[in-house]
């Protein structure tokens, strides 16, 4: 996160796993700003949907840097939750966790986010929790 940047979010199309409430980030963009070569170009407004040919505005979105660098963008933001809930569950094999993230995506309310992941990646993950005290778990309440 220390080097992440909204027009960096923008120009890799970015999709977070918060993308099942937040959106992506094509979802979420409402205005733009880019410097480019021969100048400045900006879209205001809501984008509207367009439905024939391609869409010009969402060229800058995913362009990796190609096209102009974004230096300013206005998003929508939702409130921060009132009650976030982290939980663990563990599966005796990885295909009854196929089977239960088969069943969430069915689900007319589902999690922000829910990952699978094997032993490894659970093992690796909880290397990298902050320590109890710390000033990252400080910030975060």
């Amino acid at each position: 996160m220390e080097f992440s940047t909204l027009g960096g979010w923008i120009s890799t199309r970015a999709s977070g796993m918060k993308k099942n409430t937040y959106g992506n980030i094509d979802d979420i963009v409402q205005n733009i700003t880019m410097v480019t070569s021969k100048g400045t170009y900006k879209r205001l407004s809501n984008w509207p949907r367009i439905s024939n040919g391609p869409d010009m505005h969402h060229l800058l979105m995913g362009s990796e840097g190609n096209f102009g660098i974004i230096t300013d963008a206005v998003i929508k933001v939702k409130p921060i939750p009132e009650v976030r809930i982290f939980e663990s569950l563990l599966f005796f094999d990885w295909e009854d966790g196929i089977k239960f993230m088969h069943a969430v995506s069915k689900m007319k309310a589902y999690p922000t986010s829910c990952r699978l992941v094997d032993n490894e990646q659970f093992k690796f993950g909880a290397t990298m929790k902050p320590a109890p005290g710390s000033t990252w778990e400080s910030v975060i309440e």
